[in-house]
């Protein structure tokens, strides 16, 4: 385990946070943000990620599944924020800790075929599951790789980074002039302890920011930021109409439904706001 300080401003004064899983966060007294310190080596966060295996007090996995029920959320939250955009044109988009494809199905769908997208994830299970529904996903360095992409998404995957700030500007690298960049993550670095969703999964989360925080990095980077759009309990008004719907599913004969994985979502989701930053290469 190793001392860290505050990735966003540099800072190593803190105050305790929360203790899980035999580690702890902690709280930038000079930008808010929060993080994991000490926290496990580099190559133990990158051995982790690979097998889908963290280890503190207890062992975390974090393989999981692919969930039909966030292709149709991200249906609904990518016609917010883009509109008709999608099926405007071609676009290439890369999926960055892109986990089962589910924003890849969602895309391909959406756009009716005009975005042709490839995702990037280190976990061998669910490279090897994805490939069986037939989507183009592997593990490759993005330090290395000499694609260059209309889009890059980021969904989830902020909250795994050990160096955001480096991060965002290889991905500024790996985009076309006028390219995009879609993050999702969670909008919790102001809220006090007991109010955090729970549990942190830590070691395999190591910080949580803020839209201050986060928009200013991506800033920082050399991006604009187009829109920030946030969502509830991830667009508990649609998941309410689907739950209805598969509980009546639930009672007739032959009939397969989402609700184990809806209950999970909406278990995660308390006081979450699902935060979407939208933002270009800046000119």
């Amino acid at each position: 385990m190793i001392d860290v300080a505050c990735y966003s401003c540099g800072s190593r004064q803190h105050t305790p946070y929360a203790t899980e899983n035999g580690c702890n966060l902690v709280k930038c007294v000079e930008c808010g943000l929060l993080y994991t310190s000490p926290r496990p080596s580099d190559e133990e966060i990158e051995e982790g990620v690979k097998i889908g295996v963290h280890r503190g007090e207890t062992t975390l996995t974090s393989t999981g599944r692919y969930m039909p029920i966030k292709v149709a959320i991200y249906h609904k939250v990518l016609t917010d924020i883009y509109e008709t955009e999608l099926q405007n044109r071609k676009r290439s988009w890369l999926d960055v800790g892109c986990g089962h494809g589910e924003l890849l199905v969602a895309l391909q769908e959406l756009s009716r075929n005009k975005v042709v997208g490839k995702g990037i994830e280190p976990n061998q299970h669910k490279i090897a599951a994805s490939r069986q529904r037939g989507l183009d996903i592997s593990y490759f360095d993005l330090a290395s790789h000499n694609e260059s992409y209309d889009m890059i998404s980021l969904l989830n995957v902020y909250s795994h980074l050990t160096n955001p700030p480096e991060f965002f500007r290889l991905v500024w690298r790996r985009l076309k002039p006028n390219g995009e960049i879609l993050l999702e993550t969670g909008d919790t670095a102001n809220l006090q302890p007991d109010q955090h969703p729970r549990p942190f999964l830590i070691p395999d989360h190591l910080s949580f920011g803020s839209q201050e925080i986060i928009t200013k990095l991506l800033k920082d980077a050399g991006f604009e930021i187009i829109s920030v759009k946030k969502y509830p309990a991830i667009k508990v008004q649609f998941m309410k109409a689907n739950i209805l719907k598969d509980i009546i599913k639930a009672f007739l004969p032959h009939q397969k439904t989402q609700l184990s994985d809806v209950f999970s979502l909406f278990r995660a989701a308390k006081y979450r706001t699902d935060m979407w930053i939208r933002a270009r290469v800046a000119t």
